[in-house]
């Protein structure tokens, strides 16, 4: 039994037969199918847009299509239907036609997308995002699995067609053929040829099912969350420096990032992985932008998001690696088993002390791994965080200085370690102690294994988690 990637490769094998150069689109469009959204094609005339929407129909078993060359004049009775007279005239209900037209259709190529009127427009708004049309008194489930849209210029500024350009969440550019050797054999080929789908390569509607499913399931690496916020600042330092440029400015709404997001659990799920990855993310760079000429500035965004993100990833990694090499090298030393902690000190939460009298409109927490690490003649930065999961606690976690460059230098204070008891910025402040235990502390206790332990995992679940 194939694999989904290996079904996948070979289908889109057999999708590009007898087409030059057009790879990437195509396996866009295969993408934005799987996945449910819609894709945009720019480009001049007579590069094979209307093709490649011909070819993924051919990617769904028992599917039928429906293409449609947009006008100025174009009426909703040529996209969705002619009215039924009969039902009109009999009945008295109105409603349309829809066998043969886009209703009824799995896969749509509509050219010219931007000559239509409003009244086709407002109809593809919810087509597009929910797949369901108004037929009547009736709303009626689409079959609709991909929608390909193409012209040859952008949507006119000031039409009222942002919502309907928002709802394409893949967007390329498709040109000529650049390589010399395939335009030869592009020109020189007798007749084009049509593309074969060797039988049991066509996604059945049992599997398209089965893989939407297992596609709501790929996990989010916290890195993905970095790599988007990376992003998004960057998106916001840009619209303030083009505040003063009229339409220059890229706005990318929240339900445009879900659907990033879904986007890019597909790529993973196809990919075979259960997470998703730093090379899904590249997917990123036709999910921006909004003109042509934002096409470099967003892959420079994503790419020095990527860059950031991937190098503080393998930070992190050298990190871990490094305090599992001191635990394993102090294990083998026999002092190091006769390791004692202090009773004293009260576990709030299973991983905290709780730190007393500090001016904080709550409880202020530390990672019990944090406190046995402090030394009492070195001050160690850290910085306080609203716990996400319980807003009354507020935690000190350890300062970096790449990867937490983005606190707030109010949130940043020094600490070092005192007698049951934490210096915050050279203020003593008490721990919370179990009962029968005062604040003297004859003895300093070493490090513990299950503390160093704790550290590390704690480490690993916070680069999992922020």
């Amino acid at each position: 039994m194939k694999t989904v990637k290996t079904h996948i490769t070979q289908l889109l094998h057999a999708m590009n037969m007898g087409i030059f150069e057009k790879e990437h689109p195509i396996a866009l469009s295969l993408l934005s199918a799987i996945s449910g959204e819609s894709i945009f094609f720019l480009g001049p005339p007579g590069v094979a847009k209307s093709l490649i929407a011909r070819r993924l129909k051919l990617a769904f078993d028992q599917s039928t299509a429906f293409e449609y060359l947009m006008s100025r004049f174009s009426t909703p009775d040529e996209i969705f239907g002619p009215v039924s007279i009969s039902k009109l005239k009999d009945e008295d209900k109105y409603e349309r036609i829809i066998e043969g037209y886009l209703p009824s259709a799995t896969i749509v190529f509509l050219d010219e997308i931007w000559k239509a009127g409003p009244s086709i427009q407002n109809s593809l708004l919810t087509v597009i995002n929910e797949k369901v049309y108004r037929n009547g008194q009736y709303t009626i489930q689409l079959p609709l699995k991909g929608l390909i849209a193409a012209s040859n210029e952008l949507p006119a500024q000031g039409e009222g067609l942002e919502a309907l350009w928002d709802r394409f969440l893949i967007r390329y550019f498709i040109g000529n053929i650049e390589q010399e050797f395939a335009f030869d054999q592009m020109i020189a080929s007798v007749n084009d040829m049509e593309a074969e789908i060797p039988t049991g390569l066509s996604i059945t509607e049992k599997q398209y099912i089965d893989w939407r499913t297992q596609i709501s399931q790929i996990k989010i690496h916290y890195t993905v969350f970095e790599l988007i916020h990376s992003i998004k600042r960057q998106i916001e330092k840009y619209n303030i420096q083009k505040e003063e440029v009229p339409h220059s400015t890229l706005y990318i709404s929240d339900r445009r990032w879900k659907k990033i997001v879904s986007l890019l659990r597909t790529s993973a799920f196809l990919n075979e992985t259960d997470t998703i990855r730093f090379s899904d993310c590249t997917l990123l760079l036709h999910c921006l932008w909004n003109e042509i000429e934002q096409i470099p500035i967003i892959e420079q965004m994503v790419s020095s998001a990527l860059d950031e993100c991937i190098s503080h990833y393998l930070c992190g990694e050298r990190t871990l690696e490094q305090k599992l090499s001191s635990i394993r090298e102090d294990m083998k030393s026999e002092h190091s088993l006769r390791e004692t902690k202090d009773p004293a000190l009260q576990i709030v939460d299973t991983f905290y002390h709780q730190i007393e009298r500090y001016p904080v409109a709550g409880n202020l927490l530390i990672f019990a791994s944090d406190y046995q690490s402090l030394q009492k003649d070195t001050q160690k930065l850290f910085y306080v965080q609203r716990d996400k999961y319980r807003p009354v606690n507020w935690i000190l976690k350890v300062y970096d200085h790449v990867r937490n460059r983005n606190i707030s230098q109010s949130a940043i204070v020094s600490l070092k370690k005192g007698t049951r008891s934490v210096f915050i910025n050279n203020q003593e402040y008490p721990l919370a102690c179990n009962a029968g235990y005062d604040i003297a502390y004859p003895q300093e206790a070493s490090l513990l294994f299950e503390f160093r332990f704790q550290e590390v995992i704690d480490l690993y679940h916070n680069r999992e988690s922020e």
